[in-house]
């Protein structure tokens, strides 16, 4: 489905932009013939549609960068605008005093504007995709690091307490074996004390028998 869409994409791009190429062109050549036609040099007649038709497209571009970095738009639009509408009046001027013949002239640089801010719309919209994407792969990523160093910690922590319960061990057997030692250490010293009084005793009878 994913490469559908981008398929989609990509054509609709691509007629998109031959729309806007073929307006230009009939724009173009409207306005160059009205240049000679008022008395401009043929060889340098081509600047007056460039400026006008070319300064609808950079202003359109502007338009978009400004969106993309969250500026206003206000300037850039009125920019647009007014080329357009210059272009229009102009392409009107050149055509027939037939309604229909200036209806028609008027199409070329209406086209031009909607087309390349159609395109303009959608580079937007792939650009603005492109960034979450890469904020949603920085994401992951940062996930992914803040998982192995909580992983480090568990697993130093984990052997920190398997240290601190193997010397608990330790200690608890040290603590039995003392405590051992203590109640035989005890229990020797009750057995000799009556060991002592009876020897006492004999030494006694022995002195009364004398």
């Amino acid at each position: 489905m994913q490469r559908i869409n981008h398929l989609i994409s990509l054509v609709s791009a691509l007629l998109v932009l031959f729309l806007a190429g073929s307006a230009f062109f009939l724009s173009f050549e409207s306005l160059r013939d009205l240049a000679v036609q008022i008395g401009i040099g043929e060889g340098i007649a081509w600047l007056y549609p460039a400026i006008i038709d070319g300064a609808i497209i950079v202003f359109s571009l502007s338009v978009l960068r400004a969106n993309l970095t969250r500026e206003r738009t206000v300037y850039p639009w009125v920019l647009v605008s007014g080329f357009t509408l210059l272009s229009v009046v102009l392409n009107i001027i050149h055509a027939q005093q037939e309604l229909l013949a200036q209806f028609l002239a008027a199409i070329p640089p209406v086209a031009l504007f909607l087309s390349f801010e159609l395109l303009l719309a959608q580079l937007k919209e792939t650009a603005v995709r492109l960034d979450l994407q890469n904020n949603l792969d920085e994401i992951v990523q940062d996930i992914r690091k803040k998982e192995s160093e909580l992983d480090e910690i568990v697993r130093n922590r984990t052997e920190t307490i398997q240290k601190l319960e193997g010397e608990i061990g330790q200690l608890t057997k040290q603590k039995g074996q003392l405590k051992t030692e203590i109640q035989s250490h005890s229990n020797g010293e009750n057995g000799s004390k009556p060991s002592e009084s009876g020897t006492i005793g004999r030494a006694r009878q022995q002195r009364t028998t004398k």
